[in-house]
């Protein structure tokens, strides 16, 4: 909603104080998408081949900015109200502002059970795990298929895989790519050394805790231990990524006491400007 300035009866302090707002809140705007950019380039956090953006230092910075402007848009509240002599003006703004309040509140509070909700792992296993399964007949030249350990955003990482074999003995050794490609024509052995799992012999079953690490390609490499036909099936387990979900929780936590502080502040204001109305 609009409000004319003749009409809040503020005169050229208003004008100022809404001109300022209004270029303020543009600059940062500004500041945070070329920051943001900056922040993308900077880390390496994008590339075309695998096709991959690294949000998470974009949504650290955004939220962090957006603290700042929840605190310059109650600062710029509180100036307007004091240079406005309309009390139904000052009604209107200060119910508008507790809705919005309430509104951003309950954003961060639902998004806040969201991270915490014991079901959302299941949901993205749901809906992005991955399963699978490699087969090998051989001691010396492995089975192999590849996964990503999280999605092309990096807010959804692999943190388990599990593998069970047929029934027959195998030997697992899950590589990143850069390794494998160093090493694939080295042998076994040297592949082995390399590995990310502590746990590599499926008899018949394995269970990966997987390391966070930055979005790559592993190797999932599968060695018959007789030389018996033998195959691998596994599944992972995915969630969000651990540090999204170590500094989303305190920053959203301030944004739903800030709002919710503010709300209650508002809707005192509220009924005391009411009241002056009907004086």
């Amino acid at each position: 909603m609009k409000y004319d300035v003749g009409k809040l009866e503020g005169g050229y302090r208003l004008v100022h104080i809404q001109k300022t707002k209004k270029l303020l809140f543009i600059a940062q705007a500004i500041i945070i998408l070329a920051f943001a950019i900056y922040l993308l380039w900077a880390e390496g956090g994008f590339s075309m081949k695998p096709f991959f953006i690294s949000v998470n230092s974009f949504i650290f910075f955004v939220l962090i900015m957006g603290i700042v402007v929840m605190v310059e848009g109650f600062i710029f509240i509180i100036l307007e109200l004091r240079f406005m002599k309309s009390q139904s003006a000052k009604f209107l703004i200060t119910q508008r502002s507790a809705r919005s309040s309430v509104l951003w509140a309950a954003v961060s509070l639902i998004a806040i059970l969201l991270l915490w909700a014991p079901i959302l792992p299941e949901m993205l296993d749901a809906n992005m795990g991955a399963s699978g399964s490699v087969s090998s007949d051989s001691s010396t030249v492995p089975g192999v298929t590849t996964m990503f350990n999280s999605d092309p955003l990096g807010m959804v990482e692999v943190n388990r895989i599990e593998m069970i074999s047929d029934g027959h003995l195998a030997e697992v050794f899950i590589i990143t790519e850069a390794n494998y490609e160093l090493f694939k024509d080295d042998g076994k052995a040297v592949l082995g050394a390399y590995r990310v799992n502590d746990d590599y012999k499926a008899d018949p079953e394995i269970d990966v805790e997987f390391p966070a690490t930055r979005h790559s390609r592993f190797y999932i490499l599968v060695y018959s231990v007789d030389d018996t036909p033998v195959t691998i099936d596994f599944d992972t387990s995915r969630n969000i990524n651990t540090s999204l979900v170590n500094y989303l929780s305190p920053i959203l936590a301030v944004f739903l006491v800030g709002n919710a502080l503010w709300a209650v502040y508002m809707f005192m204001m509220n009924k005391r400007f009411k009241q002056g109305i009907y004086r």
